[in-house]
This record gives structure tokens, C-alpha cells and sequence, in this order.
């Protein structure tokens, strides 16, 4: 075997190996700022939407009222909240990014993900969650003291409290 290719087969494997070891990592071993972008398919509810891939995704720290199912009535602003949710995402891509320690999936399978919306820009120009929880059709829930985001999610929450939006205006 001639020098040359010798040094390209070592060279081209010092490549390879790290560049092919980054995409076989475990998912369940993924670092705090993992991310993915991904187009939305269809919104199923305030707090739940359906990627292009049909992968469920269940908005992480929040939660809805739920809308009517089959024998159950929706709750207050239960529509609303998947409105919401349609209009900002459905359609559009999203970045979703991964807490660790939540978990990546819930019971039901669903992805559990911050969601973030992709500007034209490529760049990320609404925080989700924010936006439903601003607009009082979202309360902070399973979402612990230590996590990334509750002190903007408590703080979003208790101005639409006090400001009497959404579903904090009915009492």
C-alpha cells in the first residue's frame, strides 16, 4: 500500500470516528442544551402537537385545560388553548429543546420538549410556553423550582393572575 493512502485511511477515520461516535449517542445521555428543529404537523390540543414525522409532543412545564373529548366536556379555555397553540405553531417549524431530568418521554410516549418557534430569520423568536402561560390559557404544572424556566414561568403566571387574563379570570 502506497504512504499516501495509508495516511489518508488514518486521517480520514480520525474523522470519522468522532463525527459517526456524535450521532450514536445514547438519547437518554443527552446533554441539558440538546436540541432539534422539526415542522409541526397538526396541534391536538393547547399543550400537545403532532411533528411532520407523526412523533407526539407534549409542551414540558405547562399545562392546558383540556378540550372536549367523548363524554366530557371541555374545560374553560380549553379551546382557546389549542388555538392559541395552533396559531403560533401548526404549520411552522419549532425547535424543541430537552431537560434531562424531566425526562424525554411521559407515560403516554409523547416527546416532552421546551418549544420554541423558528423565525424566518432561522433564529428563535417565540418561547411557547411563555406565550400560553402570558395569555392565561396555561398554568405552570409538573415543572419543579429547580428547573430552567420556573422563575419566568411563575413570574408569567402571577402577572396574568393579578391582571385577571385568561383562565384567571374566572373566579
Amino acid at each position: 500500500m502506497k504512504p499516501i493512502h495509508k495516511t489518508l485511511r488514518i486521517f480520514y477515520l480520525l474523522i470519522a470516528i468522532p463525527i459517526f461516535s456524535s450521532y450514536c449517542q445514547d438519547f437518554n445521555n443527552l446533554s441539558y442544551s440538546y436540541s432539534q428543529k422539526a415542522k409541526v404537523a397538526r396541534v391536538i390540543d393547547g399543550d400537545t402537537f403532532v411533528l411532520s414525522d407523526s412523533q407526539r409532543v407534549r409542551i414540558l412545564g405547562i399545562d392546558c385545560p383540556e378540550i372536549a373529548k367523548p363524554g366530557k366536556p371541555a374545560q374553560p379555555f380549553g379551546d382557546e388553548a389549542k388555538q392559541k397553540t395552533k396559531n403560533l405553531i401548526e404549520g411552522k417549524t419549532v425547535k424543541l429543546t430537552f431537560e434531562k431530568e424531566a425526562g424525554y418521554h411521559d407515560f403516554f410516549g409523547r416527546l416532552l420538549a421546551h418549544v420554541w418557534l423558528v423565525g424566518s430569520n432561522n433564529k428563535d423568536s417565540l418561547f411557547i410556553q411563555a406565550e400560553l402561560i402570558k395569555a392565561g390559557l396555561a398554568k405552570v404544572r409538573y415543572y419543579s423550582k429547580q428547573k430552567r424556566y420556573y422563575g419566568i414561568f411563575k413570574n408569567l403566571q402571577r402577572t396574568a393572575k393579578k391582571n385577571k387574563i385568561g383562565m384567571w379570570n374566572i373566579e
